[in-house]
């Protein structure tokens, strides 16, 4: 069921209208025919684009036969740093609906949303309704962690939110000592000029390439942003896939009892997982690892276990000198064997703390974007997730 943008429309329109008035009866039978295909079309199924694959891999599995999903980021890109070309923003203009993360993961969301206006596509914010984690720009990771006397692993959630001194805060004090060096999210560095105000207006968004991803939140200040990586909370990617569910029953009602079937069996197996990764968490030696960029908070906020990010919560966010050095101490003192590499990031800076800290390399899969190895043996969201399960459980040995 593709719409087609209002210039697109037009086309078609003059393209018939000219038909009509060019005369000759073997130009009079063939409009039917060109018509025909065209309506049939209309019909098949919703033509959907998305962001990220957790969102691709949803649509489809609750959309089944009538939907066609079309995932905007490449195969093994980062959707941080994507900016989607002329022709792919004409493509979505010319679908039913585009389906996005948001939260900020997204940098090109907003120049995408605004040429969508008035095209008749659904805009759909997938995280709408959850609870975003804080993260502070200034994070030390709550290095001090592992020094409370009164930790006893059991991981619980509601213990991880709500301790004082462990509280996803991320204070820069703990991490590098020195006010100046925050993980590169400096002002300067995070805007280019002295006068921004996170107020993200679309020509600011389009331009800067160094913006740090939080686009719509004006009533954030420099040293937050909230944390875009729900789908990796298992629980928390429910809510994802209900909004998508909804959304396709809004766009064809008449297949509801077909969604949501669809949704409910989704949502029974990412009940599943959680309770997969709980088991996992709660038998492991220990509770630390080390990975290449700090987009696990929600593993943190859910399950107690801790990251120590080498890179911020964008990949772009490298480390300074003095941080790296504070890593590698920090992994050293915690005695962790593995660094975590992750599908779609670069690892020339994760492969400096390996190598100084004596360390085996791993791979944490974010589920962000898939690789091509992942397409060639057809991985999905619950398989990735199931790995990573694994990869866990050998790191915190």
């Amino acid at each position: 069921m593709k719409k087609r943008s209002g210039l697109f429309a037009s086309t078609l329109i003059l393209s018939g209208f000219l038909a009509a008035c060019g005369g000759g009866n073997e130009q009079a039978a063939e409009q039917p025919v060109n018509e025909e295909p065209i309506e049939s079309e209309e019909v098949e199924a919703l033509e959907l684009y998305t962001t990220i694959f957790p969102l691709e891999n949803f649509a489809n599995e609750i959309g089944g036969e009538f939907v066609n999903v079309t995932n905007i980021v490449p195969v093994g890109a980062d959707a941080h740093t994507f900016e989607p070309t002329a022709r792919e923003m004409i493509s979505v203009a010319e679908g039913d609906a585009f389906i996005y993360n948001g939260a900020g993961l997204e940098g090109f969301v907003d120049a995408l949303i605004e040429t969508l206006e008035g095209e008749g596509v659904a805009i759909v914010k997938a995280s709408e309704g959850i609870e975003l984690l804080d993260y502070d720009h200034d994070h030390s990771h709550d290095h001090d962690h592992a020094h409370e006397d009164d930790h006893d692993h059991d991981h619980s959630h509601d213990d991880h939110a709500h301790e004082d001194d462990h509280d996803h805060d991320h204070s820069h004090d703990d991490h590098a000592h020195e006010d100046d060096h925050d993980h590169d999210h400096s002002h300067d560095d995070h805007a280019h000029e002295d006068d921004h105000d996170h107020d993200h207006s679309h020509d600011d968004h389009a331009h800067e390439e160094e913006d740090d991803h939080d686009h719509s939140h004006d009533d954030h200040n420099h040293d937050h942003d909230e944390d875009p990586h729900v789908w990796l909370d298992p629980i928390l990617s429910i809510t994802l896939a209900e909004n998508i569910k909804n959304a396709l029953i809004e766009l064809m009602p008449e297949q509801e009892e077909f969604f949501t079937t669809n949704f409910e069996e989704v949502k029974a197996e990412l009940e599943l997982i959680d309770v997969e990764f709980q088991s996992m968490v709660e038998a492991a030696e220990k509770d630390t690892f080390l990975v290449s960029h700090a987009g696990y908070g929600y593993w943190e906020e859910r399950y107690g276990v801790k990251q120590i990010g080498i890179a911020g919560i964008s990949p772009t966010n490298e480390p300074s000198q003095r941080q790296m050095q504070d890593i590698i101490n920090l992994a050293n003192e915690y005695g962790l064997q593995y660094v975590l590499f992750e599908q779609n990031i670069p690892t020339k800076v994760a492969e400096v703390v390996k190598d100084e800290v004596g360390a085996e390399a791993l791979y944490l899969h974010n589920l962000e974007a898939l690789v091509t190895e992942d397409v060639e043996n057809d991985e999905d969201y619950f398989s990735l997730m199931r790995r990573n399960i694994e990869v866990l459980e050998k790191a915190l040995q």
